[in-house]
């Protein structure tokens, strides 16, 4: 097996430098890109339990959320583990199935467990008592946090912006009736969304919206596209993945001819249907780049916890459709 000695001496660099690389340290592009090549060379492998019994770190880090199950949290996860797994650490995942007053449990599990770091979805719910967060000590990050915790590094989905985009493209498209299929408002990320809805007819008062409210299934989303129709809707956004499901559903089998020339947009996983049938506007969450965004970010705060906290980066949505572009100014966004 190979040392750290050795990667350092192929590498032309001290080992000191090696050992910061290690632990996720940036150095030098040229010295970090010869260090990834020796232990690519070497197939040097670190002895994991050694360096945490003598740095007292565990080299694993927790994961709470709400939905382990929902595609952004499996994504989302997907792309953290990546992350994390290249610079040694393993990931502790643990849910709490919208049930808040589990919440403070799952804290201590994952800290009784040693984690050296935690990210929090709160993409679901929030909960008294989550300025918790801030007195941990460890560093901790959350993704669509509706509150900024002194201390907490947070990550947020600009939700808000793409909804008041789409929204305001339908009415700049002659759309007046505007239908709406929203998530129950007893999340943070739900209320985003309506919110974006409503500030993009602030500025186009010619418009109006017609709204409803799913309960995050299908079957609600089949019963919700059904309700909007009839009300002369001729574009129609749907907030969720689950219930777009669902609307499609209605559609497919709607003899409405009203449903064939609904302007549709959902919020989905993949772009295929934007690029398959008209008509259609795909809100694409961009999981890859939260997670490794939140996963780097965590990696440098574990390094230097000392290091200024990042109070509120955005990462927006990808917004396809429309011959693969929305707006008329031929970005996709």
């Amino acid at each position: 097996m190979s040392s750290i000695r050795e990667v350092a001496k192929l590498a032309g660099v001290s080992v000191g430098s090696v050992s910061r690389y290690l632990n996720g340290q940036q150095l030098k592009a040229v010295n970090m890109e010869k260090i990834a090549a020796a232990i690519d060379a070497l197939d040097y492998k670190e002895n994991i339990i050694a360096k945490g019994l003598k740095n007292n770190r565990s080299f694993s880090v927790g994961l709470l959320m709400n939905s382990i199950s929902s595609q952004f949290g499996a994504e989302t996860v997907s792309a953290i583990e990546g992350v994390m797994e290249a610079k040694g650490y393993s990931i502790l995942l643990s849910g709490f199935k919208g049930d808040v007053s589990q919440v403070n449990k799952k804290i201590d599990y994952l800290m009784q467990h040693s984690v050296d770091g935690l990210i929090v979805f709160m993409s679901e719910q929030d909960w008294d008592g989550m300025e918790r967060l801030a007195d941990l000590p460890i560093p901790v990050l959350t993704i669509n946090s509706p509150v900024q915790l002194a201390g907490v590094d947070r990550v947020q989905v600009a939700d808000r912006k793409s909804v008041r985009e789409v929204i305001s493209y339908f009415a700049e498209q002659g759309h007046q009736r505007i239908g709406l299929l929203a998530a129950p408002q007893n999340d943070y990320v739900a209320r985003e969304r309506l919110i974006g809805a409503k500030e993009a007819l602030e500025t186009h008062p010619e418009a109006q919206l017609v709204t409803t409210f799913g309960d995050y299934s299908r079957l609600s989303g089949y019963r919700g596209a059904e309700e909007l129709l009839v009300q002369d809707i001729t574009a129609l956004l749907v907030t969720n993945y689950n219930m777009a499901m669902g609307v499609l559903e209605f559609l497919q089998q709607s003899k409405d001819p009203r449903s064939q020339q609904l302007l549709l947009a959902h919020y989905d996983y993949t772009r295929e249907m934007a690029d398959l049938l008209p008509n259609r506007i795909i809100i694409k969450p961009a999981t890859a780049v939260i997670g490794q965004l939140c996963g780097e970010r965590l990696l440098a705060r574990m390094a230097d916890p000392t290091s200024a906290i990042d109070e509120g980066v955005w990462v927006e949505n990808e917004l396809f459709g429309l011959e693969g572009n929305l707006l008329p100014d031929g970005k996709q966004r």
